[in-house]
């Protein structure tokens, strides 16, 4: 099971601090100081599967789902607050196929709910904002993907064990696809060595499933 031990939100012209509560519901106070839509914090993990062997042993649930709804969440300390305290979205699959239930209580056909650190259409000083952690980009609705998944111990729901290799489009999607982005962002996931492992994590989930 992943664990995030920090989460800082750095922006052009400043950084604020963010903490994980239970189950990656996470909460931020930031202030925007630039332009940007798309507002993305990377995590530091002091835990993450650094293979295929590794993330299929901590996720409890492995499944293929096909996203059919979402609800958003955001919380706000008050009308004048800028930027929210917590979000995410809750987002509403079904299971077409299960390939590991260790705890043997779904089955084909189930509705579940999935927790998702991403919110979009935000309105932040009149304008409309994407709110995420490392680039992640929340599943579409009408798409299939194979998750990697734990229940959660806040409701009933699950959520991804290992963030953002958890997810994975079951048609094949090009790179810079997969996860969000825009032009002048300054910690772009594909600079980075995580992008490289979700590369090479999904090469090989998708021969695995062909």
């Amino acid at each position: 099971m992943i664990r995030i031990a920090i989460a800082s939100l750095l922006l052009v012209s400043g950084c604020s601090t963010n903490e994980v509560a239970a189950d990656n519901k996470i909460t931020q106070k930031v202030v925007p100081v630039d332009e940007r839509t798309i507002i993305s914090s990377p995590n530091k993990y002091t835990s993450l599967a650094s293979n295929l062997t590794e993330l299929e042993n901590t996720s409890p649930i492995i499944v293929e789902v096909a996203k059919n709804g979402e609800k958003q969440t955001v919380i706000k300390e008050s009308e004048e607050s800028i930027m929210p305290t917590e979000f995410y979205t809750l987002s509403s699959v079904i299971i077409k196929d299960i390939q590991k239930d260790a705890t043997s209580s779904l089955k084909v056909g189930d509705k579940i709910e999935i927790v998702e650190n991403v919110v979009t259409d935000v309105l932040i000083e009149n304008e409309k904002k994407t709110l995420t952690f490392d680039y992640y980009k929340k599943m579409d609705i009408g798409k299939s993907y194979y998750l990697y998944l734990r229940n959660s111990t806040s409701g009933d729901n699950y959520v991804l064990t290992n963030a953002f290799l958890s997810k994975y489009p079951v048609n094949k999607e090009p790179k810079h696809e997969l996860f969000l982005n825009e032009n002048g962002s300054t910690h772009s996931l594909e600079n980075s060595d995580y992008q490289d492992l979700y590369g090479d994590l999904y090469t090989e989930i998708s021969q695995e499933n062909e």
